[in-house]
């Protein structure tokens, strides 16, 4: 306990509001052990951080969970005293509860622990796993940073997304309630001869929205997509579709329900015959349904007839060939027009993995690295009416990143989704003001300027009074580890660890706002 306590001592004087804050004495800490306290209406809250402080006796360690107001004073700091080995998997705030998802490779259950908003702890749920199971999360976790098994459900509980290990590998979604109602289990079939994994991409209080991926082997190139949408109330299925290769071949890739609780799904539609892990997609599609599946409405908008002529006329240049959009997030405005923000991406040769297969072949030795890369070009965002139709588009040039591809044979999308997961694209978060009906879209940018040293930025879209602008803020490149948080309005808040100094310098930033 010593260095928690001299921890909270150094706290006391941090009297009134403080815009800036020193975390000292901490002996391990990573990145996704920390996050932003956002409540339902997209304000910030405040903030928390985990990380070991002591070793202590049997083998145990000490950790403090420890929570900030929105201007960085301290609320609370909890000692959480656990088995060597013992990590942080994952975290949340679903508005009721500050979730940590906690794992240990020699145990057979996760542990589920609690705070509420006043920092009091609530009872450890211990929920139990394979030991098989165990040790995949954790290795996946350890090397994932970005890997999400848990899921906040606001004013209502968590979703963990579990993998399963029966005659194939399946999956097991687990719901657990903080409002007082009853959990539920939703897994995949245990006598399936397919391997099945599933990736929730919209969560919300009435719905959940996921893709369920199917394959007969682990090395098969065939893979297929069926869409599942499943109640929040029972864990039961209220609608499922499948996208079919030889009718009407699609990726999902985005879902969110309208004010009046209609799905809408968005995504890359392809031609007959196409499958999205090969193929060039056509365009986008906004397809709309009612939570029974009917579908009630549906829009499609070509790269050829729509998209790329607003493009070119916006960098006054042809569009580059092969070129794709990753979209990371679909903004509704009060005026009833959505807005979409993404990234440009195409899939490149790359010089670092081409160099090692020649090695490789050289030294007599097989494989090397992937030959393709996604080079990640500029931010772009999409302007939809309430039909979904395109009405503008407007472009933000950026440094170019490279990710390595995961696979040479699959398609820069089916790459694209893949290495989303793996923190490839320099999309930060989107902050949402919803009682001023703005919004502020954020980037990392590396920028290449001529004579003088390159910077590195943290550049900010402004969605404001109807109209967009660009804001950005330098970072210091010489820190050892820094990461950017959504902040209370018209803030961003920047962390910086310095790992040899063992402490976390944070402070608030204010972005040019009209």
């Amino acid at each position: 306990m010593r260095n928690l306590f001299k921890m909270v001592l150094a706290i006391i004087p941090f009297l009134g509001i403080s815009q800036s804050k020193t975390l000292e004495d901490i002996t391990k800490f990573s990145l996704r052990n920390s996050g932003a306290i956002v409540n339902k209406n997209f304000d910030v809250d405040g903030y928390y951080f985990f990380y070991e402080v002591d070793k202590l006796e049997n083998k145990e360690r000490e950790f403090a969970i420890q929570i900030l107001d929105k201007n960085l004073n301290d609320m609370a700091t909890k000692s959480y005293v656990n088995r060597k080995g013992t990590a942080l998997i994952k975290s949340g705030f679903n508005n009721q509860a500050l979730m940590f998802l906690m794992a240990n490779k020699k145990e057979e259950f996760l542990e589920l622990v609690s705070f509420d908003k006043q920092a009091n702890q609530n009872e450890t749920i211990k929920v139990p796993i394979e030991k098989k199971d165990m040790k995949l999360l954790t290795a996946f976790a350890a090397n994932n940073n970005e890997h999400n098994v848990l899921f906040p459900v606001d004013d209502r509980g968590f979703v963990l997304n579990l993998v399963t290990y029966t005659k194939r590998i399946g999956y097991k979604l687990k719901y657990v309630p903080t409002d007082g109602h009853e959990p539920w289990e939703f897994s995949s079939p245990m006598d399936s001869k397919e391997i099945l994994t599933i990736n929730p991409i919209e969560v919300n209080e009435k719905v959940i929205v996921a893709l369920e991926m199917s394959k007969k082997s682990l090395f098969s190139s065939k893979v297929d997509i069926k869409i599942l949408v499943i109640n929040v109330d029972d864990g039961k299925v209220l609608f499922e579709r499948s996208f079919n290769k030889e009718e009407d071949p699609r990726l999902v890739t985005n879902a969110f329900l309208s004010d009046n609780s209609e799905l809408v799904l968005l995504g890359e539609y392809f031609d007959k015959g196409d499958h999205f892990m090969k193929d060039q997609s056509l365009g986008l599609f906004a397809q709309v349904n009612d939570l029974s599946g009917n579908i009630l409405s549906e829009n499609k908008i070509s790269w050829d007839k729509h998209i790329n002529e607003k493009m070119e006329m916006k960098k006054g240049s042809k569009t580059e060939k092969n070129g794709y959009i990753y979209f990371h997030d679909i903004i509704k405005t009060q005026s009833g027009d959505y807005y979409a923000i993404g990234e440009t991406y195409r899939k490149t040769a790359s010089a670092a993995g081409i160099a090692s297969t020649m090695a490789s072949a050289m030294l007599g030795g097989g494989g090397g690295s992937s030959l393709t890369q996604l080079t990640i070009t500029d931010a772009i965002i999409f302007k939809f009416n309430n039909k979904f139709d395109l009405e503008d588009v407007t472009i933000y040039e950026k440094g170019k990143s490279r990710a390595q591809s995961i696979t040479d044979f699959g398609s820069p999308q089916l790459n694209a989704h893949i290495l989303k997961n793996f923190g490839a694209f320099d999309y930060e978060f989107t902050q949402r003001d919803v009682e001023n009906d703005r919004f502020y879209s954020n980037f990392i940018d590396y920028e290449r300027l001529k004579g003088e040293e390159n910077k590195l930025s943290f550049k900010t879209i402004i969605y404001d009074d109807g109209e967009l602008s660009e804001d950005k803020i330098y970072l210091d490149s010489d820190s050892k580890v820094f990461r950017v948080f959504p902040a209370k309005i018209g803030h961003v808040m920047l962390l910086e660890y310095d790992k040899k100094e063992k402490k976390v310098d944070l402070h608030l930033e204010s972005l040019n706002i009209k």
